[in-house]
């Protein structure tokens, strides 16, 4: 990709948290992923954190950023930058899916999830997810499957 991802854990006081491995968390943090890697000019920043409450997720870049009239929508199915003239620049397209479905299946295992921009003079989109420690410990133990 020739994308820097830098990848940060914060010691924390607490225990990390332990979970297994579910799908809806894996594919939804892995969309986010992709989004910046997609965005991203050079860098892309992952920065993670927990404490007794709370595991929070943080991903951010290094590119243009959300459009100030897509930020209150972004999240909404069929809402995509890579349409008309971003097409040309990235020609995998888009049907505006990916972060509808990552945002969603997130939600579903309790996080919030909230899109913002860097501030002024840095650039770039932030994505930041947040659940409850409890909530993010119990959906990160329900895999789907059934005995």
């Amino acid at each position: 990709f020739g994308i820097n991802i830098k990848v940060r854990l914060a010691v924390a006081a607490t225990p990390e948290p332990v979970a297994a491995r579910n799908p809806a968390i894996l594919y939804g943090v892995g969309n986010i992923l992709e989004n910046a890697v997609d965005f991203a000019h050079q860098t892309v920043e992952v920065n993670a954190w927990w404490n007794a409450e709370t595991i929070e997720i943080v991903v951010s870049d290094d590119g243009p950023g959300i459009a100030p009239d897509m930020l209150k929508r972004i999240g909404e199915p069929y809402l995509s930058r890579r349409r008309g003239a971003d097409e040309a620049q990235n020609a995998r397209g888009g049907l505006g899916l990916g972060v509808f479905i990552a945002r969603t299946l997130l939600e579903r295992t309790g996080a919030k999830v909230s899109f913002t921009n860097r501030t002024f003079p840095d650039h770039g989109a932030v994505v930041q997810i947040v659940w409850p420690r409890d909530r993010f410990e119990e959906a990160a133990g329900d895999t789907g499957t059934t005995s």
